[in-house]
């Protein structure tokens, strides 16, 4: 793949990207192998510190695991203060995307408008859940920012009829999409948290080509089961415009080498 790929078509504000891989992988820095990557995508964020979830956070299972941290995060105006310097550096290599928690969803307005003219931030990510009104959500945060949005879909039977309600509420480009939900028994008692897994992979898939075949004029994130090149090559091939990287880079950092060069092949 040759060329920028913009996240944001037909958008008064460009989010091209200069590799189809972005790294969603909790971070809020950027990496060292910023040169691998089109785009950082930081850890999901509310306006306020939140401290999250009780420990454990994250329980094993077989072939995986389940993780519940509650959007434990250091709230915004910290991170800014912390990060803006570096975020502003980066703008001319790769843009920062910052997350945006459903827990702090009645912040969203105020926090784009906060990240309107940080230098280095090209977009905000919307994690979506069913318990919002997200067409509504989305709406309100397009009123307050020019930023793209990305709009990060539940993995649910309604994402694939939902996306066009987010398309008209104001987002540039869909995400498909948050982690599943799943539970385990631990200490007796069920425990509930998000899969991350490759098996994963197979669920994506179906709603990025339902997704892809319905031409929804916005581009396509794919993110969830990807652990190989491979994977990449597959999301790429069936429709998605880019690939979030996330739970592979903490089993293997040095995976992200191996997927950056996925772009020299399609």
């Amino acid at each position: 793949m040759t060329g920028p790929i913009e996240l944001a078509p037909d958008w008064k504000r460009s989010l091209a990207i200069p590799r189809p891989l972005l790294l969603a992988s909790g971070a809020l820095a950027v990496p060292e192998q910023a040169d691998s990557i089109g785009a950082l995508v930081t850890l999901p964020l509310t306006l306020y510190h939140r401290m999250g979830a009780p420990l454990p956070r994250v329980v094993e299972i077989p072939g995986g695991a389940l993780f519940r941290t509650g959007a434990a995060n250091p709230g915004l105006t910290r991170v800014l203060r912390q990060y803006r310097t570096a975020w502003a550096r980066s703008a001319t290599d790769i843009p920062i995307i910052v997350a945006l928690a459903v827990q702090g969803v009645r912040d969203w307005p105020a926090m784009a408008a906060q990240l309107e003219r940080v230098p280095g931030v090209g977009g905000v990510e919307l994690h979506l859940n069913p318990t919002i009104d997200s067409p509504a959500a989305i709406r309100a945060t397009r009123a307050r920012t020019d930023l793209p949005i990305l709009a990060k879909l539940d993995l649910d039977e309604a994402a694939p009829a939902f996306a066009a309600e987010c398309i008209a509420g104001g987002a540039n480009s869909l995400v498909i999409g948050r982690p599943p939900r799943g539970a385990a028994v631990v200490e007796g008692r069920p425990w509930y948290g998000r899969l991350y897994a490759p098996s994963v992979k197979a669920l994506v898939m179906r709603v990025l080509v339902e997704l892809a075949s319905q031409n929804p004029h916005a581009p396509l994130i794919a993110s969830g089961g990807v652990y190989s090149a491979e994977d990449v090559r597959d999301f790429l091939g069936a429709g998605a415009a880019a690939v979030e990287i996330d739970a592979a880079l903490w089993l293997n950092p040095g995976m992200l080498a191996d997927m950056a060069q996925e772009r020299k092949a399609v």
